[in-house]
């Protein structure tokens, strides 16, 4: 342990209690702190930190004394208040030297200093989390920016088929066919027509033959 923290110190110093808030979002904002601390920290920090929290009752979510990504977390149930709990873990510290406490409490940081440990308001500390999270937070990429694709340009159809077909509309082709299908016969014509032809054979057969020919 390097950093010993007093939880609701922090978080008051750092807007995360709300006027008014109620237990149950209590507990969520708790949490969220915890989750903001770990991520700025990273894993080696996590595990030097313990933070510990008044308690009047056993907490919901944690047990008294857990690890939550990384980093020690206390519920100082049994004891007068955080204050007290956080004054027994310094005193007991093996090389108090090494250890930095974490309040603006003046009864925590008196206690740090009897025992030569370093001492750190919670404003401090929040300084030193938001320059952790700028030092690690990943360059800002500028922004991708799409080249659009050339679009095949859009042609009028019927305009590109009549301007296609504008040659052989005045084409002598196209006259000469007009002129062929004038000159068809209609149906009816040529049903008159083969009534003449047939009627013209049927009279040469009823005509007397000449002698001397068949």
């Amino acid at each position: 342990m390097r950093w010993l923290i007093d939880g609701y110190n922090l978080m008051h110093a750092g807007g995360r209690i709300a006027p008014g808030i109620k237990p149950e979002q209590f507990s969520r904002a708790r949490r969220r702190f915890l989750d903001d601390i770990a991520e700025a920290l990273g894993p080696e920090m996590a595990e030097q930190t313990t933070i510990v929290f008044d308690a009047n009752s056993p907490p919901v979510d944690f047990k008294l004394d857990s690890i939550y990504r990384g980093i020690r977390v206390i519920f100082a149930l049994g004891h007068e208040n955080a204050d007290a709990r956080i004054e027994e873990l310094i005193s007991k510290h093996a090389t108090p030297k090494t250890l930095t406490t974490v309040s603006t409490d003046r009864r925590i940081r008196q206690a740090a200093t009897r025992r030569r440990a370093g001492s750190m308001t919670s404003e401090q500390y929040w300084q030193l989390i938001d320059d952790r999270k700028e030092r690690v937070r990943p360059p800002r990429r500028p922004p991708k920016v799409e080249v659009p694709k050339p679009r095949p340009p859009v042609v009028d159809e019927a305009a590109f088929w009549l301007e296609a077909f504008a040659e052989l509309n005045e084409g002598p082709e196209l006259e000469q066919l007009s002129k062929r299908d004038e000159s068809l016969l209609t149906d009816e014509e040529i049903a008159r027509i083969a009534r003449e032809v047939e009627s013209e054979f049927n009279d040469r057969d009823l005509r007397p033959r000449r002698p001397g020919k068949k």
